[in-house]
C-alpha cells in the first residue's frame, strides 16, 4: 500500500469510531489550544528580546532599602552612580505621567514622559522621522510617538516644526519615534529635562533610571561598582539616605519582573494539563484498541508485519493529532484576546502577544510528540502472538489486563497532575480571600472618583488658581442632592500613585548645609477639606482639615497612625512640627493637627508605609492631578451622569474621569486575580478529564468482567457487594493518584511561594480539601458503571 492508502484506510478506520476520536480530538485541541495560548505570552513576555538596537545592554536601575524592596532613585545618588561605574558609560533618569496636550486647540489625556541625560542613545532606535534629543538639549522640543502622530495629528507630513502644548508648556515636535519604540510602555510624548535644579535630599525617590553598558557580558562589574558606591554613601551620609544597594536588572527583565513568576506556574499548569489531555486521548484509544484487537490479530495473521501495523497506528494517531493542533491553533488566537482582555494593564508588552511562528512550530512539533505517544498506545498488545489473540478476542477479552494495566497507570497520573493543578488553584483562591479579608483603611461603598488634571506649573499665582478651581467644583458636587461628603486627595489609595520619602524635625528650614538625622519615612499626599470624611478613613486624635486652615495661614498637616507611633512613642502627636520641604521644594515647616487611621497606599499585601498629608491649599504643588472623593446616599448608578454633567458643565477645560471607588480594590487585585482565574480554569478542565477518565476506566473493567459479576451474582453475593468490589478499585486508583499528587504538591510548594499570601504554601486545610473534594468526584463520577455492574444477570454466567 501507498502512503496515500495507508492515510485514506486511517481516515476511514477513524471514521467508524466518531464518537471516540471526536472525544479524543476535542480534549487534545483544549490542551494544545491552552499551552499555545500561555507558550504565547511567555514568549512575548519573558523569552523575546526588546525590540531596541542595544536591548542586550540596556539595564533598568533602582536603589534597595533596608528589607529589600525596590526604590526609584534619588538625584544626587543617580548623580554619584553615573560617575563611579565605569562599565555603564551611558545613563539615563526620567519620569512618566498622564498629562494634557493640547493640540489645535484641543486637549486630550496622552502618557508624557520627561528624561534626562542620554535617554534616546541608550536605545540606539533611529527617529522615523526628524531627530531625537541628548541629554544637553534645553530646549523645549518633544518627540512624539508613531501612534500618537497617526491617531492624534492625523500623520500630518508636516508635523516636524508644528507646536503642541503640555500641561499648558509650549513644545516645538522635532522628531516622531517608530511604532515599535514605546517606553515607558504607551508613552505619546517625549520631553526633554530643561530644569536644573533637582535639590540636594538623597531620600527623595523621584525618578526611574536606565543605563547601558558597555558589553552584554559587563553586567557583573557594573553592579559591583555600583554596590561599592552604595556602602561608601551610606557610611558617608548616614541617615541622610536610605539605600542600601543599587538595583541593575537587564531591562526585559526587569519589565517582566512583577508578572514572571505567576507566568512560569501559569506555564506549569498548562504542561500539566497538556499532559493530562494527552493521557486522557491515549486511554480512549486504548479502549479502541481492545475493541479492534480481533481485527489487528487477523491482520497479523494475514502476514502484516509489526511495523506495517505500527505505521497504520501512527497515521491514524497523526491525523488526530494534525486536527487536534489545527483546532488549537483556532481556540489558541481566541484564548490570547481572552487572556490579555482579563490581565487587563497588569501584563507587560501585552501588544507583542499573538500567534507567532514558533508558536505554529511548536504546535507541529506537538503534533508530532503526540502522535507518537498515541501511536504507542495503539501498539500495546501488539507483541503477543497472532493465534492467542485471536483466541482472546474470540471469548471476548480483547487482551483486557494488558490495557486495563496501562489505562490504570495513565489514570493514576492524571489524577496526580491534577491534584497539583487544584492545590495550586487552591492556594491562590484562599489567598485571594485573604486579600479580600484585608481592610485597606478606607471605605469604598457608595463613594465615587472624579479625577481632575491641571496644566503643571511652578507659578504660585497658577497653582493658587488652581486650588480655587478644585474648591469650587468640590462645593458644586457637595450642593448636588444625595451628597453627602466631598474631599480630594493628590493620589488615591492602592495605586501606588504620589510620592514618599524622609521628613525631619520643624527646626530645619535649609537643606543646603549638613542635614541632621530624619525623623521617619512616610508617603506625602495633599488632601482638601473633606478628604477623610468622604474616603471614610477614621480620625484618630485631634482635628481634619477644615476651614480655618487657609491657604496664608500657618501650614498644618495630618499624619497616619504609623507615623504617629514610630515617630513620637508615647508622646502626643498633636502639636509636633516636621519638615517635608524635601516632597514639594516649600520649606515652610507643618504642624500636626490630627491623626487618622493607617490606609493601604501601595499595595494590599504590603503593610502600610505610614502617611503625611498636608493641606492642599497650602501645599498645592503636587496637586496637578487631583482626585475628588464624592459620597453619596444615592445609587451610583443614579448619581454618577448628575457628577459627570456637573462638572462638563463647571469645568469644560479639565480633563476629567469618573469611577466607584470600589474599583481600587478590584485594579490593586487584578494580577492575583488573573492567575486566580487561569489556574483554577485548568484545574477545572482537568478535574473534568479525571473524572471522564475514571468513568471510562470502570466502565471498560465493567465490560471486561460481566462474566465474573454473573457468576458471583448466581453464588449468592449480593448487588451491595457488587457495587462495593468495583467502587473499591476506583477509590484504590483515585487515592494513589491524590496521594501522588500531594506529594508532588508539597515538593514544589516553593515555587508557588511567591504568589500566595496570608497561607502558607503548604497550607493543610487546602491539601485536605483538594484531596477530599477531588476523590469524592472521581467516586461519583464510577458509580454509574458500579451500579451497571450489580444490574448483571446471573444467566450471563452460562453465556
Amino acid at each position: 500500500m501507498t502512503l496515500i492508502d495507508d492515510f485514506r484506510h486511517a481516515w476511514h478506520g477513524l471514521r467508524a469510531h466518531p464518537g471516540t476520536m471526536t472525544f479524543a480530538t476535542v480534549t487534545l485541541a483544549c490542551g494544545l489550544a491552552a499551552a499555545l495560548a500561555i507558550l504565547a505570552v511567555v514568549d512575548a513576555v519573558l523569552l523575546r528580546a526588546l525590540p531596541y538596537p542595544n536591548a542586550e545592554r540596556i539595564v533598568q536601575i533602582n536603589e534597595l532599602a533596608e528589607d529589600g524592596h525596590t526604590m526609584n532613585l534619588a538625584k544626587p545618588n543617580y548623580d554619584d552612580l553615573v560617575a563611579s561605574v565605569p562599565a555603564m558609560p551611558q545613563a539615563s533618569f526620567y519620569q512618566a505621567f498622564p498629562a494634557t496636550v493640547g493640540i489645535d486647540r484641543q486637549a486630550v489625556r496622552a502618557p508624557v514622559a520627561i528624561a534626562g541625560g542620554d535617554f534616546f542613545p541608550i536605545f540606539g532606535t533611529a527617529p522615523l522621522a526628524g531627530r531625537t534629543f541628548g541629554a544637553d538639549e534645553r530646549a523645549p522640543v518633544a518627540v512624539i510617538g508613531e501612534a500618537f502622530w497617526r491617531s492624534r495629528l492625523d500623520a500630518r507630513a508636516d508635523v516636524l516644526g508644528s507646536v503642541i502644548e503640555v500641561d499648558g508648556s509650549r513644545h516645538t515636535v522635532i522628531g516622531v519615534m517608530p511604532e515599535a519604540f514605546a517606553f515607558p510602555a504607551g508613552t505619546g510624548v517625549w520631553l526633554p529635562m530643561t530644569d536644573t535644579d533637582f535639590g540636594i535630599s538623597r531620600t527623595a525617590h523621584n525618578w526611574r533610571g536606565i543605563g547601558l553598558l558597555s558589553a552584554p557580558g559587563a553586567l557583573a562589574e557594573a553592579r559591583l561598582a555600583a554596590n561599592a558606591l552604595a556602602t561608601r554613601l551610606h557610611d558617608q551620609y548616614g541617615d541622610q539616605v536610605n539605600l542600601r544597594a543599587f538595583s541593575l536588572m537587564p531591562l526585559g527583565e526587569a519589565i517582566a519582573a512583577p508578572v514572571r513568576s505567576a507566568l512560569l506556574v501559569l506555564a506549569g499548569g498548562t504542561a500539566f494539563l497538556l499532559l493530562i489531555a494527552v493521557s486522557n486521548a491515549v486511554n480512549l484509544l486504548l479502549a479502541l484498541g481492545a475493541s479492534r484487537a480481533r481485527e489487528f490479530a487477523v491482520r497479523r495473521a494475514l502476514g502484516a508485519s509489526r511495523w506495517r501495523l505500527a505505521r497504520q497506528h501512527f497515521i491514524e494517531a497523526l491525523l488526530i493529532a494534525a486536527v487536534a493542533a489545527c483546532a488549537g491553533l483556532v481556540l489558541a488566537a481566541f484564548a490570547i484576546d481572552v487572556l490579555v482582555h482579563l490581565a487587563g494593564r497588569t501584563l507587560p508588552r501585552a501588544a507583542e502577544i499573538g500567534i507567532a511562528p514558533s508558536t505554529i512550530g511548536f504546535a507541529a512539533l506537538g503534533a508530532l510528540l503526540i502522535a507518537l505517544a498515541l501511536t504507542a498506545a495503539q501498539s500495546i498488545g501488539g507483541e503477543r502472538a497472532p493465534l492467542a489473540a485471536l483466541r482472546e478476542a474470540g471469548r471476548g477479552t480483547t487482551g483486557g489486563r494488558g490495557h486495563l494495566r496501562a489505562r490504570t497507570s495513565l489514570l493514576v497520573a492524571q489524577t496526580a497532575l491534577t491534584t497539583v493543578l487544584l492545590v495550586g488553584a487552591g492556594l491562590l483562591g484562599r489567598s485571594f480571600l485573604a486579600l479580600l479579608a484585608i481592610d485597606p483603611g478606607f471605605s469604598a461603598e457608595g463613594a465615587v472618583s472624579v479625577r481632575l488634571s491641571y496644566p503643571a506649573s511652578r507659578d504660585a499665582e497658577a497653582l493658587r488658581t488652581m486650588t480655587q478651581r478644585y474648591a469650587a467644583i468640590a462645593d458644586a458636587l457637595a450642593a448636588l442632592p444625595g451628597v453627602a461628603g466631598v474631599g480630594g486627595v493628590n493620589a488615591l489609595p492602592l495605586t501606588g500613585g504620589g510620592a514618599n520619602g524622609a521628613f525631619w524635625d520643624g527646626t530645619m528650614t535649609d537643606f543646603s548645609g549638613a542635614i541632621p538625622p530624619q525623623l521617619g519615612y512616610a508617603e506625602y499626599r495633599a488632601a482638601s477639606t473633606g478628604y477623610f470624611e468622604a474616603a471614610g478613613i477614621p480620625l484618630v486624635a485631634g482635628r481634619s482639615f477644615d476651614g480655618s486652615d487657609r491657604a496664608d495661614g500657618a501650614h498644618v498637616a495630618v499624619v497616619s497612625e504609623t507615623v504617629a507611633r514610630e515617630t513620637w512613642p508615647g508622646r502626643d502627636p498633636i502639636g509636633q512640627r516636621i519638615q517635608v520641604g524635601n516632597m514639594d521644594g516649600d520649606l515652610t515647616p507643618v504642624t500636626v493637627i490630627g491623626v487618622v487611621g493607617d490606609v493601604h497606599e501601595q499595595r494590599l499585601e504590603r503593610a502600610p508605609m505610614g502617611a503625611v498629608y498636608v493641606n492642599v491649599a497650602q501645599r498645592p504643588a503636587v496637586a496637578t492631578e487631583f482626585n475628588l472623593i464624592v459620597r453619596t446616599t444615592l445609587p451610583l448608578a443614579a448619581i454618577v451622569p448628575t457628577l459627570r454633567e456637573t462638572v462638563d458643565r463647571i469645568a469644560p477645560d479639565l480633563p476629567h474621569s469618573l469611577q466607584p471607588l470600589a474599583e481600587l480594590r478590584v485594579q490593586a487585585m487584578a494580577q492575583r486575580r488573573f492567575n486566580l482565574v487561569l489556574l483554577g480554569s485548568f484545574g477545572v478542565v482537568a478535574l473534568l478529564l479525571a473524572g471522564s477518565g475514571l468513568y471510562g476506566l470502570m466502565a471498560f473493567a465493567v465490560a471486561q468482567r460481566r462474566p465474573e459479576f454473573a457468576l458471583r451474582q448466581a453464588l449468592g453475593s449480593s448487588s451491595g457487594g457488587i457495587l462495593r468490589l468495583v467502587l473499591r478499585s476506583g477509590f484504590l486508583v483515585a487515592a494513589l493518584g491524590i496521594a501522588i499528587g500531594i506529594a508532588a504538591a508539597v515538593a514544589g510548594s516553593r515555587l508557588v511561594a511567591s504568589l500566595v499570601y496570608g497561607v502558607p504554601a503548604t497550607d493543610p486545610v487546602t491539601l485536605a480539601a483538594v484531596g477530599a473534594g477531588l476523590l469524592a468526584v472521581l467516586l461519583l463520577a464510577g458509580l454509574i458503571p458500579a451500579r451497571r455492574a450489580c444490574r448483571v444477570l446471573p444467566r450471563e454466567a452460562l453465556a
